[in-house]
C-alpha cells in the first residue's frame, strides 16, 4: 500500500529531474563559475575541487570544451555509367554422363521418399508413400522388372526416372524398399519380365 505512493512520487521526481534544463531558457555561467585548473591554482587551493556555482544551485552550465573541427567529407566519386555488354543466352545445366545402367544382374539400389511425395513421375503417376515401383535412367516406363533381396521377391513396373548417383542402377519407391527389407542402399538381382 504504501510502495504504490512511493512509486509515483520517484517517478515523478525523475521526471522533474529531466524537466529541469528545459524550463527557464538558458542559462550562461558567469566566468567566475567556470573552474579552470589556473583559477584553482591562483586562488591558493590544493587538491580541492569545486563545482561552479550554477551545479551546485541545480543549473546545469553549458559546456565550454574545446570542439575538435572535422574535416569536411568529401564526396565519393561516382562511376561513369557503363555501355551495355552483349549476354549469351543461358546455356541449360547439363548434368555429368552417367554410363547406363545395368538392365539385369547384381545391381546396387537407393531410395527416394518424403521430399517426392505429391510430384509427378516421369511416367505420369502421383508419387506416394503407397506407390510400388522402381525408377530407371534408361528403362521405358511400365518396364516389369524382378527384384530380388535375400529371400524377399518383388513384381514392379518403371515409373520414374533415376538414380543420378554414380554406381546406383535403381531407385526404389519407398513401398518397394518395405516390400524387400532393404535398408537405405541395398545390393538386390534384377531381371527384366514377369
Amino acid at each position: 500500500m504504501v510502495g504504490e505512493p512511493l512509486a509515483r512520487v520517484g517517478l515523478f521526481a525523475f521526471a522533474f529531474t529531466l524537466a529541469v534544463p528545459f524550463v527557464g531558457g538558458h542559462a550562461e555561467p558567469a566566468k567566475s563559475d567556470v573552474v579552470t585548473p589556473t583559477t584553482v591554482e591562483a586562488s591558493g587551493v590544493q587538491g580541492v575541487a569545486r563545482a561552479p556555482r550554477l551545479v551546485r544551485d541545480g543549473l546545469i552550465p553549458v559546456a565550454v570544451a574545446a570542439i575538435e573541427t572535422l574535416p569536411e567529407a568529401t564526396p565519393e566519386p561516382t562511376l561513369a555509367p557503363r555501355p551495355p555488354t552483349k549476354t549469351s543466352p543461358p546455356q541449360p545445366l547439363l548434368l555429368p554422363s552417367l554410363e547406363p545402367p545395368p538392365t539385369a544382374g547384381i545391381v546396387l539400389a537407393s531410395w527416394y521418399g518424403p521430399g517426392f511425395y505429391g510430384n509427378r513421375t516421369a511416367c505420369g503417376q502421383t508419387y506416394t508413400a503407397e506407390i510400388l515401383g522402381v525408377a530407371h535412367r534408361t528403362l521405358p516406363c511400365g518396364t516389369i522388372v524382378v527384384l530380388s533381396y535375400g529371400a524377399n521377391r518383388v513384381t514392379v513396373p518403371v515409373i520414374d526416372r533415376g538414380p543420378y548417383v554414380v554406381g546406383r542402377a535403381l531407385d526404389l519407391s519407398n513401398a518397394t524398399r518395405r516390400a524387400l527389407g532393404c535398408p537405405d542402399l541395398c545390393t538386390l538381382s534384377m531381371r527384366i519380365g514377369g
